[in-house]
Parts: structure tokens; C-alpha cells; sequence
């Protein structure tokens, strides 16, 4: 007796059945992203191509469209990469219908309809309140690092990157001279600016006069400028101590990156990296409401611009529910985000578990500036016991005199340790933490792969318009 195996046929002239429609499961992703490229606008993505039907034919844009969104939905990103797969993966043949554009072509469609790709996320979050989905009354705000396509060694100063430009333009004059003497002054060496090397100087020029203008805006000179300006406006003069001319803000920026002008150096809990600060504002049900990368350090002075960019995509949506409270880490704390207008904030002034420690610092804090004022207690005697500098108790004093005695972050804190804040800040981490461990862990997209702000911003909105792709194929 033999073995009882199910017969493997190689050669058999049919392998797989002869319509595509049959290659893949009813409930399949790849089916649910053509039904939903089906569904969009795309005319900003055709209005690029000739329409009197001359010259050679071109892939259709609503299946390259539909490949990249389901590429970025399964974490593929690279252009290469998606090639092959065009041959090796069924959902990714039966999305480009056994077609197979390279990997010069995908890439080139990223790169041209930039704009269209970034407005795609409008039209998702619309798709998604039409089915019901969006709960905007309570939303929560995070930025999360993303690793720019550039290396931390690719930084340079003003200086070595000046050095380079005049290296850069020797060795372009010296390549001349060498052609010219080869077959004359034609002019066929010059450089056209369109070779590697112009767009490396270009880059490295635009590194320069980055560095330099904001040399120019923190120093001494242009800070004093607009202190007086601020007094001249207000008719009166600032309080505190004046700047000094060899202060350490007045220096700025000292490095640039050569091979992504426009990414930055961000801190993160495991060192500093180059790369962008993606910023995300999510529902109770982890639907991502607005997408902004910006290369700001701080999350802080992003604040109202990006609540912002949430209540407008929710207005094109046409959901009709607005943003009523906002929850956001420490990161986010300040005066003027705690009293934005529009929304009630729930801004925590220090870490979350540490909020009992902050109140209680405030408590004595209020208590040993009490004595001051009573006269039983020195300035002196009040900043040793603050652990404080004696300026600090000063500006203290000066902010009571003015009519400012509760302390704002005790407040917040009060807020907070609330029955009601309490139940409504638990809900932080759970909001917005899973976005980005779906997109960071699960689908592993860690990086941006393109270079330059505009850019980075586009895939940052494709990548969270693939992520409510996902929870409405999952809800549906």
C-alpha cells in the first residue's frame, strides 16, 4: 500500500482558476479597497493626464490608487518591494489586475499626486460618518516620533555645510574644465540641474540659509527688537530679567541634515533620532480625525492648530457632532491650550500618576508664599525652602499682585482629580495609544519614507487614512 498524498501537478497547464474574481475570498481586504476606490473623487488624480488620448497609454490612476492604499493598509510601503509582490502575492494581482507597473512607476505616482494622496483623508473620514462611526464629543491629542528617511549623521553646521557648497562647486568646475578640454566648450558638461549633484547643492543650500535665518531670529539683536516692539504696542515694559547678549537661545539651531533639509533631531525615550512630529487626534472608537506632521519639537505650540485641522475635516465630512472635550498629556500643557476656546480641556500639568505629588508641591508652594506676603517669612528664607531661586519667588509675588493668586496648575489638577476628570482623562491612553501601536507595532511603519515636510505630511495622512480604512473593514 502507498501513501495516501493529494497528487502535486506543476506542470498542469491550469493552475489557478481563470477569472481573478474567483482568486480570493468574498470578504477579502483587496476587495474592500477597489469597493472603496470605487467610491471616491478622483478627479485630482486624473485632472493630471492628457485627455485627447495621444501619446503612450498609462496605468489607470484608480488602480494605482488602489494598490498604494492597499500596499500602506498591509504595511508595504516600498516601492520595490510592492513590485514584487505584483508577482508573487494573489490580493496584490487581483488589485492590479495581473498588471505589473514598476517600481519607478509606483513610485512616481506617490510622488506626483502628493496633494490628491493627502486630501484622500477627507475623503475616508467622510465615508466614515456616513456609516455612523465618528463620535467626536470626546477626542484625545498625541504626537508620536517618526524616523525621517535621513541619518542622524547627516548632520552638519553652518560652517562644514559652507565648506561643502565651495567643495561641491570645485569639483563641478573641475569635471567641466576636464569635458571642455575633451571636446570643446559645448556646453554639453554644464551642469542643467537636473544631475545628483545639483540637487545635493541645492539641498545643501537650503540646509545654509535655513540655519542662518534662524541664527538671525534668536539673536541678541532681533530678540531686543521685538521686546521693544512688544512694549511699544502695549505701552508698557516687560517684566523679569532682560536677555543678555551671550545667552544660550540666542545661538539657535546649530545643525542641519543635508539629506532631509526639512526633518529635525526629536528626542524620543531611547535617544534622539531625525525624523518628524506626527501628530494625531483620535474618537473614543481609535478613528483618526486629523493627521498633521509638523518638524516642532514640542507638542505644545501644535495645540490649537491641530484641534483645528480636526473640527474642519469634521465640518468637509459633513458630520454634524462637534469636538467637545479634548484630552492630552502633559505635553500639551499650557495657559493658553487649557483655556482654548471652543473646547474644554483636560490637560494633565505633570505626569498622570504624579498628579497627587504636583498637588501637594502647589499646596506649599501657596502656604510658603502666604508667609511672605504675611511678613513672616524672607524672600530668601521662602526660595531655600521652594528649593527655588529668589527671582522665582519674585515672579510668584508679581503674578499675585497682578490678580493672578490661584495657581493655575492647581486647578487643573483639582479638575482633574475630580470624580468627573477622573473618569473622563482614563479614557487618554485608551483613545489614543492604540492608533499608534496598530501603526507603529502591528503594522510595523515606523519611518517616512519620503523626504520634505510637504511630503511627509501626505504619507502621515495616508497612513492614518489606511488605518480608518481598516477599522471600517473590521466594523463592517
Amino acid at each position: 500500500m502507498g501513501y495516501n498524498f493529494v497528487a502535486v501537478e506543476r506542470d498542469q497547464l491550469m493552475l489557478m482558476p481563470p477569472s481573478v474574481a474567483e482568486w480570493l475570498p468574498e470578504d477579502h481586504l483587496a476587495w474592500f479597497v477597489l469597493d472603496v476606490v470605487a467610491e471616491l473623487d478622483l478627479t485630482d488624480f486624473v485632472s493630471g493626464y492628457r485627455a485627447d488620448g495621444r501619446g503612450g497609454s498609462a496605468y489607470d490612476p484608480a488602480m494605482m490608487l488602489a494598490l498604494l492604499i492597499y500596499a500602506y493598509c498591509t504595511g508595504e510601503r516600498s516601492s520595490r518591494r510592492i513590485e514584487r509582490r505584483l508577482v508573487e502575492d494573489v490580493a496584490f494581482r487581483v488589485i492590479a489586475a495581473n498588471q505589473q507597473p514598476d517600481h519607478a512607476t509606483i513610485a512616481r505616482f506617490r510622488a506626483t499626486h502628493e496633494a490628491a494622496i493627502a486630501a484622500l483623508f477627507g475623503q475616508v473620514l467622510a465615508l466614515c460618518s456616513r456609516q455612523g462611526l465618528l463620535r467626536p464629543g470626546l477626542v484625545a491629542i498625541d504626537g508620536t516620533r517618526m524616523v525621517a528617511n535621513a541619518s542622524r549623521e547627516a548632520n552638519r553646521t553652518a560652517e562644514q555645510v559652507a565648506e561643502q557648497i565651495l567643495a561641491e562647486a570645485a569639483a563641478t568646475d573641475a569635471s567641466e574644465d576636464a569635458q571642455d578640454d575633451e571636446s570643446g566648450p559645448a556646453g554639453s558638461g554644464s551642469d542643467d540641474g537636473l544631475g545628483p549633484r545639483s540637487g545635493r547643492r541645492e539641498r545643501l543650500r537650503r540646509v545654509l540659509d535655513e540655519l542662518k535665518a534662524e541664527a538671525d531670529e534668536h539673536s541678541y539683536e532681533a530678540v531686543m527688537a521685538r521686546r521693544v516692539a512688544q512694549e511699544a504696542e502695549t505701552g508698557k515694559k516687560l517684566r523679569g530679567k532682560k536677555p543678555s547678549p551671550d545667552r544660550q537661545k540666542n545661538r539657535g539651531r546649530q545643525h542641519g541634515n543635508i539629506t532631509d533639509p526639512e526633518s529635525r533631531l526629536m528626542n524620543t525615550k531611547d535617544g534622539f533620532v531625525q525624523g518628524f512630529n506626527a501628530q494625531a487626534v483620535a474618537t473614543v472608537d481609535q478613528l483618526v480625525i486629523a493627521a498633521e506632521v509638523s518638524n516642532q519639537a514640542f507638542d505644545a505650540p501644535l495645540y490649537e492648530s491641530v484641534i483645528g485641522a480636526a473640527k474642519t475635516n469634521l465640518k468637509q465630512a459633513g458630520e454634524r457632532r462637534r469636538i467637545r472635550r479634548v484630552l492630552a498629556d502633559a505635553g500639551y500643557w499650557s495657559e493658553h491650550n487649557l483655556n482654548l476656546a471652543g473646547v474644554e480641556s483636560f490637560i494633565a500639568p505633570g505626569r498622570a500618576r504624579k498628579l497627587r505629588q504636583i498637588a501637594e508641591s502647589e499646596q506649599t508652594r501657596t502656604k510658603v508664599i502666604d508667609q511672605v506676603q504675611a511678613g513672616e517669612l524672607s524672600k530668601p528664607e521662602a526660595a531655600e525652602k521652594l528649593g527655588v531661586s529668589v527671582a522665582r519667588v519674585n515672579q510668584i509675588l508679581r503674578r499675585r499682585q497682578a490678580g493672578d493668586p490661584d495657581s493655575l496648575t492647581q486647578a487643573a489638577i483639582e479638575k482633574i482629580d475630580s470624580p468627573r476628570g477622573r473618569r473622563t482623562y482614563a479614557r487618554r491612553a485608551g483613545t489614543i495609544e492604540p492608533v499608534f501601536a496598530q501603526i507603529k507595532h502591528n503594522r510595523k511603519i515606523r519611518t517616512i519614507s519620503r523626504r520634505g515636510l510637504t511630503a511627509a505630511d501626505s504619507e502621515w495622512k495616508l497612513i492614518c487614512s489606511t488605518h480608518n480604512l481598516l477599522k471600517l473593514y473590521r466594523m463592517a
